[in-house]
């Protein structure tokens, strides 16, 4: 095994976890959903103590007094009475003590002599509000309603912490949840002084064809032209077989569990699980894993027997392209680990965040089209879902929150250059009470990490800013 291939194999088993990269028959969501990868530990989590909180299951509706066990992680090693708390906010995604015991929202919690949380989102990990994800429950499942059942918990835990009523708050947030940091401090500014957006997408997007043009553009900054035009000649090849109808040979190159039929919805599964296989090595990419992933396909016979040991590495022995068998799993309401049901309502519902391949200037070809994975709003959970009314819900999204000009104070966001989410964050912004930077050469959420001696200066800076910031916000001089 060449060293590329042990080191992309090496960090996608240890940051992003072994069954996270092979368990999954269906491989259209993998990776590309989920917390980022855990910092180096600096406690044990032994130091961690789990809680629950009773919260609302209708925070706006006086008349359902229904209620549900929400989990959070809390550690007070450092703590103080009257000193600040910290609060890492979940995302679509089950919560662990890794944010908490360490990372830079640790050492700042370290530094202030700071109380830390990590709280959990409804409808993922363990929190669970209702008996099932009917399409009936799924109502409950929306940012706002997580927005209020967060407030709740400030609230509350500035109660029952000793000497911590006047106690200043800071919330962090990564990805998705970095959009919730945002717009929590818009709604509710008087219950934080501050909070720190990490990769937020603030702008609600039906078509978001920008994602795989920047990962694209970043594969070729990282990797080069040659391995840019070896993934684009990849796909190509692979349009080619299809168009040729060598559906047998395709499928063996791309060590598919059963053949690839002449179905088009199946074609545009398989293209987007392949063009799916880079989210991980670009969105959380640090130095090594492009140029993994580049060495291997670049060291084959071929671009497309490249790819192929790629696909083999991370998705293993094989996979499955099957459209109607993934909204099949996917119509099943039973409560599993798995957050792609939750979160595609949420994208059908909310937020809309599909990638596709309409735009130019991408190297994975054009089967991946928005009216496809609308479709899947429709048959996964309920007729009142159709291609307008999801188009329209993306608006009021935008609508009530701001869409990339939310009215804030004391956030800053921070964004990759390389990271595939940064076209729907807040890019141009001359609010200099809420800054906004992009780090040169970094990807996702690979802010939230401490201080390293391997960090660019720039980073550093980003760093050494978020600090300085918080301890404005909360008036530590």
């Amino acid at each position: 095994m060449k060293l590329g291939k042990k080191f992309l194999l090496c960090f996608l088993i240890l940051f992003l976890g072994f069954s996270k990269v092979f368990s999954l028959k269906w491989k259209i969501f993998q990776n590309l959903h989920g917390p980022p990868p855990p910092p180096a530990a600096k406690s044990s989590p032994r130091v961690v103590r789990e809680g629950w909180i009773e919260q609302q299951l209708d925070n706006f509706d006086d008349y359902n007094n229904a209620t549900y066990q929400m989990r959070y992680l809390a550690n007070d090693e450092f703590y103080q009475s009257g000193g600040p708390i910290f609060i890492f906010v979940g995302g679509e995604w089950e919560i662990a003590p890794d944010f908490i015991i360490g990372g830079h929202m640790y050492d700042m919690a370290k530094e202030m002599n700071g109380y830390m949380f990590y709280t959990e989102h409804r409808f993922y990990g363990q929190s669970r509000p209702t008996p099932d994800t009917s399409f009936e429950n799924l109502q409950y499942l929306h940012i706002n309603q997580a927005l209020a059942d967060l407030a709740h918990f400030i609230r509350t835990m500035k109660q029952e912490i000793p000497g911590a009523s006047s106690s200043g708050v800071i919330l962090v947030g990564a990805s998705y949840s970095a959009t919730m940091v945002t717009w929590f401090r818009q709604r509710y500014p008087e219950l934080v002084n501050g909070a720190w957006s990490s990769s937020a997408p603030l702008l609600a997007q039906a078509d978001f064809s920008e994602y795989f043009v920047i990962a694209g553009q970043s594969i070729r900054i990282v990797g080069g032209d040659t391995c840019y035009n070896a993934m684009e000649e990849a796909f190509k090849e692979m349009q080619r077989l299809i168009d040729v109808e060598e559906f047998d040979i395709l499928s063996e190159k791309m060590y598919l569990c059963s053949p690839l039929a002449n179905n088009q919805d199946d074609i545009s599964v398989f293209f987007k699980s392949l063009a799916g296989l880079m989210a991980p090595v670009v969105q959380y990419h640090t130095p090594g894993v492009i140029e993994g992933a580049c060495n291997l396909i670049l060291n084959a016979e071929t671009p497309i027997d490249g790819y192929g040991d790629l696909v083999r590495l991370l998705f293993g022995e094989c996979w499955y392209a099957d459209n109607q068998g993934f909204i099949e799993q996917y119509r099943n309401p039973t409560w599993t680990t798995d957050i792609t049901r939750p979160f595609v309502y949420q994208q059908c519902n909310e937020y809309g965040w599909f990638q596709t391949t309409n735009a130019p200037d991408q190297p994975f070809g054009s089967n991946i089209p928005l009216d496809f994975q609308l479709q899947w709003c429709h048959e996964i959970f309920d007729e009142s879902f159709y291609n307008e009314s999801i188009k329209y819900n993306v608006y009021v999204t935008n609508l009530n929150n701001n869409g990339l000009n939310p009215v804030i104070t004391n956030v800053y966001s921070t964004h990759g250059q390389i990271d595939p989410w940064r076209s729907m964050g807040v890019q141009e912004n001359v609010n200099s009470f809420a800054p906004v930077v992009v780090i040169p050469g970094a990807s996702h959420c690979m802010d939230l990490y401490s201080i390293s001696p391997t960090d660019t200066p720039e980073m550093i800076a980003s760093k050494q800013r978020t600090t300085s910031l918080v301890r404005q916000w909360l008036m530590i001089f």
